[in-house]
C-alpha cells in the first residue's frame, strides 16, 4: 500500500537531473547552491543526496534503499534489503509502514487504524479501528473474526486485554471474558453479575459488590471506594488487602505488610523479601528508608534513594536531578537541571566491552551525541530532541527545519558540518582532506586540500588558485593562468574547470 509515488517529485528530480547533466559535462560530483538547492552524487558507490530549498524537499538514493520528501507535507521511504517501506503524511496525522508483506497504517494519532498481516499459509488478516465507533478483525482463524460497531452492538476478540467483549446499546449491556470467567453487567456501570470457572457473585455500584472463587480469591467492596477488600492465592501464597479510605488502608503478603493512615498521607512498609523498612510522614513530603533500599527524602528540597544496582536523588526539585544505573558492563548516569531543560546522560564501561557513549541536551539550543560505534553528532537548534530522543520519523519530518547548524562525524571518523541548509558547508575525512565552502545560492569562497588537489576560489573563480600534481592554476576573472613549471602540462580540461 503506497500513499505516495515518484510522480509527486517529477519537477524536482527533472531539475535536478538538468543540473547533474552540468556537474557531469564539468567533471565534477557536487553542486551547492547553498540553501537553495544541494547535489552530491557517488559514481563509486551509487549514492546520491538532493536537497532543495533549504530543509523542504530532499532526495536520497544508495544501494540500500530510497528516500524522498516534501516536508512537512509527506516522506516516503524504502529499504530494499529489508523490505521495508513507510510514509508519512504531516507526521504524526498519518503514518503507514509495510514489512515483508504486512502492513500497518494510522491516522489522527491511531482513531484510525489498520493494519494486514501476511499469514505463512498465504491468508492475508485485516484488522481495523475508527476509535471508538468501528472495530473489526478479519482472521485466518474465524474464532479470532469480529466486528463492532460502538455503542450499538459487536463482539470483539483479544481486545483490550479481554478474551472477548460483547455489548448491545451500550450500557445498556456489557460482558468481557477473561480465563473463564464473564463479568456480565446491565447499565453499567452499576448493575452486574459474575459467573464461569466457578466463579460467583455481583455488584450494585457503588453501594455493595462481591466476587469469589473458593480457594482462589474474594473481592467484595461496600460504598466504593470507602470499603475495599481482596484476598488472592499467589503461586501458593496469600495475598490480601483491605481499606477503610481516606482512614486507613493495610495490605499483608508473604515478606512483606504495608499500613497507612489518612491514605495515602502516612504510610510503613516492612518488607523481608527485599530486606528494607520504609516511612512515609507525611507522603510525598517526606521518606525514609533502611535496609536493601535506602531512603532520605524531604521534598521539595533533599532526597536520595540507593538499591543495589540503581541510585535516583534530587537538589530542590525539580532543579537537579540524577539517576545512576548499573547494567553489569557499564552504568548509565543521567543528571537534570530544570527536569529537561539540561539534561546528560553517560555510559561508562565498568568491563570488557561495556557500552560506552554520552548524550548532551540543552533545550532548546542544542544536542549532542557520541554512540559506542564512534557516530556522533551535534544539533542547533534542537527543540523536541530531549523529549523524543531516538525518534526516526521526527528526525525525516521536522528537525531539519530548526537544524541550523550540524555536525556530524561517521564510524571512520570522517566529518561533516553544515550551517544554515549548505549555505556554509565543511567536511574533513579521516586521512586529513579539508573542504569548505561558503555559498549563499552563489559561491562566494571554495577552499579543498587533499592528495588529489588544492583549491582556493573566491565567488567561483573569479579569483583563486588550484593545484594538483601535475598543474598549478591562478585564476584571475574567470581566466586560468597556468603557474606549473612545465609549461606543457597546460590542458584545454582546465579551461573549462568548475568550481
Amino acid at each position: 500500500m503506497v500513499l505516495v509515488n515518484t510522480g509527486n517529485l517529477a519537477v524536482l528530480i527533472a531539475l535536478s537531473l538538468c543540473f547533474l547533466s552540468v556537474i557531469h559535462a564539468s567533471g565534477e560530483e557536487v553542486l551547492n547552491m547553498g540553501p537553495l538547492l544541494y547535489i552530491d552524487r557517488n559514481e563509486e558507490t551509487g549514492e546520491k543526496t538532493i536537497d532543495a530549498l533549504g530543509p523542504f524537499v530532499t532526495y536520497k538514493k544508495s544501494p540500500e534503499g530510497e528516500e524522498y520528501g516534501l516536508r512537512p507535507l509527506f516522506y516516503n521511504y524504502r529499504n530494499y534489503r529489508k523490505d521495508r517501506t513507510g510514509v508519512d503524511v504531516l507526521y504524526p496525522l498519518l503514518t503507514q509502514r509495510s514489512f515483508e508483506g504486512d502492513t500497518k497504517l494510522q491516522l489522527l494519532v491511531y482513531l484510525f487504524y489498520y493494519k494486514s498481516d501476511l499469514r505463512p499459509s498465504g491468508f492475508r488478516e485485516k484488522e481495523y479501528t475508527l476509535f471508538p465507533f468501528v472495530f473489526g478483525r478479519h482472521a485466518e482463524d474465524e474464532e479470532r473474526s469480529f466486528f463492532a460497531v460502538f455503542p450499538f452492538f459487536g463482539r470483539m476478540k483479544q481486545k483490550f486485554g479481554k478474551d472477548e467483549i460483547n455489548f448491545y446499546l451500550f450500557p445498556l449491556f456489557l460482558q468481557t471474558k477473561k480465563d473463564g470467567m464473564a463479568n456480565n453487567n446491565v447499565l453499567w456501570p452499576f448493575f452486574g453479575a459474575y459467573s464461569g470457572d466457578g466463579v460467583r457473585g455481583g455488584r450494585f455500584w457503588p453501594v455493595y459488590g462481591f466476587r469469589e472463587k473458593e480457594d482462589v480469591f474474594e473481592d467484595r467492596f461496600a460504598f466504593w471506594p470507602i470499603y475495599m477488600h481482596r484476598e488472592k492465592d499467589f503461586y501458593g501464597e496469600k495475598v490480601s488487602s483491605t481499606a477503610f479510605l481516606p482512614f486507613y488502608y493495610e495490605m499483608d503478603m508473604p515478606g512483606r505488610k504495608q499500613r497507612t493512615y489518612l491514605w495515602p498521607f502516612i504510610t510503613t512498609i516492612e518488607d523481608t523479601n527485599r530486606d528494607f523498612r520504609r516511612w512515609d510522614i507525611p507522603w510525598p513530603i517526606a521518606t525514609y528508608s533502611r535496609g536493601a533500599i535506602n531512603t532520605k527524602r524531604i521534598w521539595p528540597f533533599y532526597s536520595l534513594k540507593t538499591e543495589e544496582d540503581y541510585q535516583t536523588g534530587y537538589l530542590m526539585w525539580p532543579l537537579y536531578g540524577y539517576k545512576r544505573f548499573d547494567f553489569g558492563d557499564y552504568v548509565r548516569t543521567r543528571t537534570t537541571l530544570g527536569l529537561f531543560i539540561y539534561k546528560d546522560i553517560t555510559d561508562t564501561p565498568t568491563a570488557e566491552g561495556g557500552k560506552s557513549g554520552k548524550a548532551v541536551h540543552l533545550w532548546p539550543l542544542f544536542s549532542y551525541r557520541t554512540k559506542p560505534d564512534g557516530e556522533s553528532y551535534f544539533r542547533f537548534l534542537s527543540l523536541l530532541e530531549t523529549f523524543l530522543p531516538d525518534n526516526p520519523p521526527r528526525e525525516r519530518n521536522w528537525s531539519p527545519f530548526w537544524r541550523l547548524f550540524e555536525w556530524r562525524m561517521d564510524k571512520e571518523g570522517n566529518q561533516k558540518s553544515s550551517f544554515l541548509w549548505n549555505t556554509i558547508r565543511a567536511e574533513r575525512t579521516s586521512d586529513g582532506a579539508k573542504k569548505f565552502e561558503l555559498r549563499p545560492i552563489i559561491p562566494v569562497i571554495s577552499f579543498e586540500d587533499s592528495e588529489e588537489r588544492s583549491k582556493f576560489y573566491l565567488l567561483g573563480g573569479l579569483f583563486g588558485y588550484k593545484g594538483t600534481p601535475e598543474k598549478k592554476t591562478l585564476r584571475i576573472l574567470f581566466i586560468p593562468v597556468n603557474i606549473s613549471s612545465d609549461k606543457s602540462s597546460e590542458t584545454d580540461g582546465d579551461a573549462n574547470g568548475g568550481s
